[in-house]
Formats: C-alpha cells, sequence, structure tokens
C-alpha cells in the first residue's frame, strides 16, 4: 500500500500559522530587518519540513521507477506468444515500443528537493512521468491486456503507485503555498515598509537641501538688492538716469520725425503708384522705401538717387505721363520735398551722432552693470520661486509617504502577530 506523507496537519480552517513565543526568544521591539530574519527562520524551518517529506517520496518514486525499469528488461526478454502470425508483427513493434517507453521515462533524472524551486521541478517531473505512462498504457491497451498480462499487472500497480505518489506531491505543495502564504504577505509588507522608510529619508534630505538652496538663493538676492540700492544711490548712477532720459527724448524726436516724413509723403502716394509701372528693380525697391520707410534713404552716404526718382515723378506729371487730378498741387508737394529733404537728412544725421554720443558717454560711465544686476535679481527671484514650488511638492509627497509608512507599520505588526502570536514594534 502506497505510503502517505504529510507536511502539515490540517487542525482548523483557518489558513495562517502560528508560531509560539518560545519558539523564538525575541525583545518586543524589533527592526525590520530582524522581523524578516525571524520569517526566513520559519521558511527555512518549513522548506526544510518540505525537503525531508518530499525526499520520502522521491526515494519511493526513484523505487518504483526501479521496478519499471526492471520489469521493462524482462519484457524486452520475453518472447510473445502470437496465436496468428499476421500480429505477429505488430505486437512486436507495440512490445518494443512499451518498452522503450518505459525505460526512457525510468531513467529520467529525479530532482532533489532541496528548495522550494527544485520541489516544484520534483512535481512536474513527476507529472510528466506519470502522463507519459497514462499514454503509453492508453494506446497499448491491447498488448498489455492481451499480450503481456504477465506484466500488465505490475506494471499498472507501479503506475498507481506513481500516480498516488504524484497526488501526494500535489497536495503537500498545495498545503505548503497555502502556509506559506502568510509568511509572504507579511514578507511583502515588510519590504514595502523599509522601501517607504528609504524613500521617506531620500525626500527628507531633499528638503533639507532645497532649504538649504533656497537660504543660499535668498542671500544671493539679498547682496544684488544691496547692490543695486548702492549703485541707484550712486552719482554715477544718478548721471547715467539723466542721460538715459536724454535718450529717450531724442528717441522719441526721432519717432515724431519719422512720423513727420511720412505724412509729409502720404499726398504723393498715388504718383508713386502710378509711376511704379515699368521701372527697374532697382527704382522699384528704392520708390518702397520712401513710400513706407522713407527716413531710411538718410541711413546711406548719398540721397542723390532718391532726389532723382522724385525729380523723375515730377517731370512725368509736368509731361503727362502720370494723370492726376490734382497733379499741379503734387508738382508743388514734390518740389518742397526735393528742397527740404537734405535738411532733414542733415537733422537726421545729427540726431544720430548725438544718440550715438549719448549710448557712449553712458556706456563710459556706467557700462551693463545695472542690466546685469537686474537680470540677476530676476533671474535669482525665478529660481527661489521654483525652488519654494519644489520644496512644497517635497513636502506634500513626504506626507502622503508617511500615512503609507503608518498603514503598512500597522499592516506589518498585525501580520507579524498572526504568525508568531506576539505583539511587535517594528524599528527602521
Amino acid at each position: 500500500m502506497t505510503p502517505r506523507f504529510r507536511f502539515f496537519n490540517k487542525t482548523d480552517d483557518s489558513s495562517e500559522v502560528k508560531i509560539t513565543s518560545d519558539q523564538l526568544q525575541t525583545p518586543n521591539n524589533v527592526l525590520i530587518s530582524e522581523a524578516i530574519s525571524l520569517i526566513g527562520t520559519i521558511e527555512s524551518r518549513s522548506i526544510e519540513a518540505l525537503r525531508s517529506d518530499l525526499s520520502s517520496i522521491r526515494e519511493a518514486v526513484a523505487k518504483s521507477l526501479r521496478t519499471i525499469e526492471k520489469l521493462a528488461n524482462d519484457l524486452e526478454r520475453e518472447k510473445i506468444k502470437v496465436e496468428e502470425a499476421k500480429f505477429e508483427s505488430i505486437v512486436e513493434i507495440s512490445k518494443r515500443t512499451v518498452v522503450s517507453s518505459l525505460r526512457r521515462e525510468s531513467s529520467i533524472e529525479l530532482p532533489s528537493p532541496v528548495s522550494y524551486a527544485e520541489a516544484m521541478k520534483f512535481k512536474q517531473r513527476l507529472e510528466a512521468i506519470t502522463n507519459r505512462f497514462r499514454e503509453v498504457s492508453t494506446s497499448h491497451n491491447r498488448v498489455f491486456n492481451v499480450f503481456i498480462k504477465k506484466y500488465a499487472g505490475k506494471l499498472k500497480g507501479e503506475f498507481e503507485t506513481l500516480s498516488t505518489l504524484s497526488k501526494e506531491v500535489n497536495s503537500i505543495l498545495a498545503e505548503f503555498d497555502d502556509k506559506q502564504r502568510p509568511f509572504l504577505y507579511c514578507t511583502e509588507r515588510l519590504n514595502m515598509l523599509s522601501d517607504r522608510i528609504n524613500s521617506i529619508e531620500i525626500d527628507e534630505k531633499r528638503i533639507e537641501n532645497t532649504r538649504k538652496e533656497v537660504i543660499q538663493l535668498e542671500k544671493r538676492l539679498q547682496e544684488s538688492n544691496n547692490r543695486m540700492l548702492t549703485l541707484e544711490n550712486s552719482a554715477e548712477f544718478h548721471e547715467a538716469a539723466r542721460i538715459g532720459k536724454e535718450i529717450k527724448q531724442v528717441e522719441h524726436e526721432e519717432l515724431e520725425a519719422q512720423k513727420q516724413l511720412l505724412d509729409l509723403f502720404s499726398p504723393i502716394s498715388r504718383a508713386f503708384t502710378k509711376y511704379s509701372y515699368g521701372i527697374t528693380k532697382q527704382t522699384s525697391e528704392r520708390l518702397k522705401v520712401l513710400a513706407e520707410e522713407p527716413w531710411n534713404i538718410f541711413s546711406e552716404t548719398e540721397i542723390a538717387p532718391y532726389l532723382d526718382i522724385l525729380a523723375e515723378i515730377q517731370k512725368a506729371l509736368f509731361n503727362e505721363k502720370i494723370r492726376l487730378k490734382d497733379a499741379t498741387k503734387v508738382e508743388r508737394h514734390l518740389d518742397n520735398l526735393i528742397k527740404t529733404l537734405p535738411d532733414f537728412k542733415g537733422k537726421f544725421e545729427t540726431r544720430h551722432q548725438y544718440l550715438k554720443t549719448l549710448y557712449q558717454t553712458r556706456e563710459a560711465k556706467f557700462g551693463s552693470r545695472p542690466l546685469e544686476l537686474k537680470e540677476e535679481i530676476k533671474s535669482t527671484t525665478h529660481d527661489i520661486g521654483d525652488q519654494k514650488i519644489r520644496l512644497h511638492h517635497l513636502e506634500k509627497q513626504i506626507e502622503e509617504k508617511k500615512l503609507q509608512h503608518s498603514s503598512l507599520r500597522n499592516e506589518s505588526q498585525e501580520c507579524l502577530f498572526r504568525i508568531f502570536g506576539k505583539r511587535y514594534e517594528l524599528a527602521a
């Protein structure tokens, strides 16, 4: 009769395993690593018990396989009597197939269940062997029942033994998994708790560094503001400010002069349009400057080419090559422009030269220090804002993680109690 191997004895419907407090003498306060180690100790004992039970089954399986191998050898030597000659070849082929399958499966190496992984391999290997023997006996059922009755009973007995042992292994491992579930769950909680603590410590370090960074930035900002205040109270700064106001005034005058020029050229815009047909590309580009940005003609060395265009338009009006309703009035306006543009050029050049002198004077007295300081203050203020936002996010994040830590800690302590029957206070 096939022996029964039991790893755990079922005493109730609970799947949890309690370890009495005298099995592991530990203080009430334990580190997370110590708690994991305690569970590991219990798991090691469980694995050792599993190894012991499965080793016994492995021996029984090996014994059965040796018996099957011996039967296969005996069967190979046996001369099977077949009443009808026409079936002799078929029976012989079936016999060889059966012998070959029995030998192959009985010679397969069985893993030694020294660990859970090896125990699973042993289970799978035994299932494969049992299934293969079942297939052989089914596919060659007639040979077994008719021609090799002498061996059929013994082989089927061994097959049944292996099947029973396979079921026993499945039962032991299923029960082992069920009993191990609280250990695995508790270890998972403890590892998650440890990870959460490490994560909180990293965030706390980040918060500390961010606060230091904010302090440094605020110190830098204060220094920049002090330098700016000193700068603004200096005589050079007041002089630079005065020059700056003067620059703005001259720039305003420049804009007004540009508007005045546009107003002067506006009345002859229709003449420009009429004249624009059939002219060269260069003349067309100059005509566009006169119509849209006439002040740009003063940036060139000579304005004569532009005056020539105005004179040509005036001549075209006089000769009626260009026809306008108020041609006479436009002619007079063109004549006035031709006379006044040189004076405008002089004023533009004088103003530009004066602006250049003002810029150079301000640069010589003060350089770009005020602008650099303003940019530094602006940049530092922006960096402080970014770091404070980051600090807020980190503080909120660490608050959430501490709530998770509290929950994980309670869960871990509770699962330790369910395993050991003893209340532990966990510490990092």
